[in-house]
């Protein structure tokens, strides 16, 4: 399979989790993020060489760095966003965009991605190995909206935001 049909495959395969109310689904979605975003060679920056797009992703970009606790959840789409702050960013100012404040820690998409992949499963089960792993698992244990885990449930807003931004790709590559 050459790398175009893997990114059209892939986003279709995001496409199909992003509909799931299955927790196991939903949680398969951050390896597609990773391989998309994340890896030591984005799949995303490999299809690109090609086609030179400025990839843009359309965030809400409320943030809340005096709560004790905060996440964006649905908020970070801004067509889900009760009063959104819309914003353009590149993949590096999305990866870096904070969705929750636990305790006075920050954690950012990239976190959930990583978080989502390395310990609960996504890629591969493993154990909580820094400060914001242990905070997000205890989080994905006790905080449950429209029940799914607040980290499952996140994965779903921020796909909605990765396809919407890379749909002018998609459309280079198809």
């Amino acid at each position: 399979m050459n790398n175009q049909t893997l990114f059209i495959e892939t986003l279709r395969d995001l496409e199909s989790r992003l509909n799931s109310r299955e927790e196991y689904e939903i949680l398969m979605i951050s390896g597609l993020l990773r391989k998309l975003l994340l890896d030591d060679n984005p799949l995303v920056n490999q299809i690109n060489k090609e086609y030179r797009l400025k990839i843009k992703f359309i965030i809400n970009d409320k943030f809340s760095s005096d709560a004790t606790f905060w996440s964006i959840e649905d908020g970070i789409d801004p067509n889900t966003a009760p009063f959104p702050n819309v914003k353009e960013v590149n993949v590096e100012g999305f990866l870096q965009k904070q969705i929750m404040v636990i305790g006075g820690r920050e954690i950012t998409i990239k976190d959930l991605i990583k978080h989502m992949t390395n310990v609960e499963g996504g890629v591969h089960p493993g154990v909580t190995k820094t400060e914001k792993d242990r905070i997000l698992k205890e989080i994905g244990q006790n905080f449950v909206i429209g029940g799914l885990p607040a980290g499952i449930r996140l994965l779903r807003a921020v796909s909605r935001v990765v396809l919407k931004g890379l749909e002018p790709l998609r459309q280079k590559v198809s």
